[in-house]
């Protein structure tokens, strides 16, 4: 008799069990939501001090089983998520969790990349195209890195920058007569590196090159003109290059040592032309990433071109 009723007591557990996984409300997880944003930082098109994803933007997502420094074994390959009027992401493909209890690991790159490995991604720096050079990235491993489990809320994708940025002001000594026209503002450092975008490391690469700093439209404060653009961390910055109208050679600003740049930072350097020379205004700053009055939001303009 007792076996008996251990049996029914057995039966109706089981059944009350099925009963829950099919109450009103309940749905297995099975399709993956993101939500993303840029921290407390901007996009270098964004103008003012916003800081979020505008209508229309478009990121790449990627997730993998495993580890979170491993992504041998993707479950979403580069499904290009777009955010819509009403404030959410919309995938293509679809994103599916793999299974129902499985760790998954989740990055997210804008703007969108078609990468083939997560650890050594090829990145060209375009001083045209800003906002395509400004990569930024998010990297969400769960709670101490051991991956997120299915779930029906959105995963979170906080994004940072992993360049830099380059700023110079410029004055002029009285030994002029007037604001002359600057025709180019150019930085010597290299323009490609390669991104573990598993751990944000940035190994610059190739030989240095002359690349064009875009001009504000609104100098800093106190400065005649300024220029902004991206550059890559640590990418051996030896030398300021700035062309001045019926001036033959360019201004040079050269110590012999490489000018700092580091990931998600400003560093700003302030310069004083003279005739015969330049002149370094203050100390090299390394500041936060921030907006700057003036920025074009975009639309690139180099001097003289």
């Amino acid at each position: 008799m007792m076996k008996k009723m251990l049996s029914v007591a057995a039966a109706l557990l089981v059944l009350a069990a099925c009963t829950n996984d099919h109450e009103p409300g309940y749905a297995p997880a099975k399709e993956i939501r993101v939500d993303a944003s840029i921290g407390q930082m901007t996009r270098v098109t964004t103008d003012g001090d916003e800081s979020v994803f505008e209508t229309g933007d478009r990121i790449s997502v990627y997730a993998w089983l495993g580890a979170a420094d491993d992504a041998q074994q993707l479950v979403v390959d580069n499904s290009v998520n777009t955010l819509g009027d009403d404030g959410t992401w919309t995938a293509s493909p679809q994103m599916l969790w793999a299974n129902s209890s499985s760790a998954h690991y989740f990055l997210g790159i804008y703007p969108v990349q078609e990468v083939s490995d997560l650890k050594a991604m090829n990145y060209v720096l375009t001083p045209e195209d800003q906002e395509a050079s400004d990569l930024l990235y998010a990297m969400n491993a769960g709670t101490e890195n051991k991956g997120i489990t299915p779930t029906n809320t959105p995963v979170a994708l906080t994004f940072s920058h992993l360049m830099s940025k380059l700023v110079i002001n410029l004055n002029f000594r009285s030994q002029w007569s007037g604001t002359p026209v600057v025709e180019s503002v150019r930085a010597i450092a290299k323009a490609e590196a390669s991104v573990n975008l598993l751990s944000g490391e940035i190994t610059p690469q190739g030989d240095n090159k002359a690349i064009d700093i875009p001009a504000l439209e609104t100098p800093a404060a106190n400065y005649a003109c300024s220029y902004a653009g991206i550059m890559i961390p640590n990418s051996n910055l030896i030398e300021i290059q700035i062309k001045v109208k019926d001036i033959d050679e360019p201004y040079v600003y050269n110590v012999g040592v490489s000018i700092p740049l580091e990931t998600g930072k400003y560093t700003t350097v302030n310069l004083t032309l003279g005739r015969d020379e330049i002149t370094l205004d203050k100390d090299i700053t390394i500041t936060d990433w921030a907006p700057l009055e003036g920025d074009y939001g975009g639309n690139i303009f180099f001097p003289g071109a």
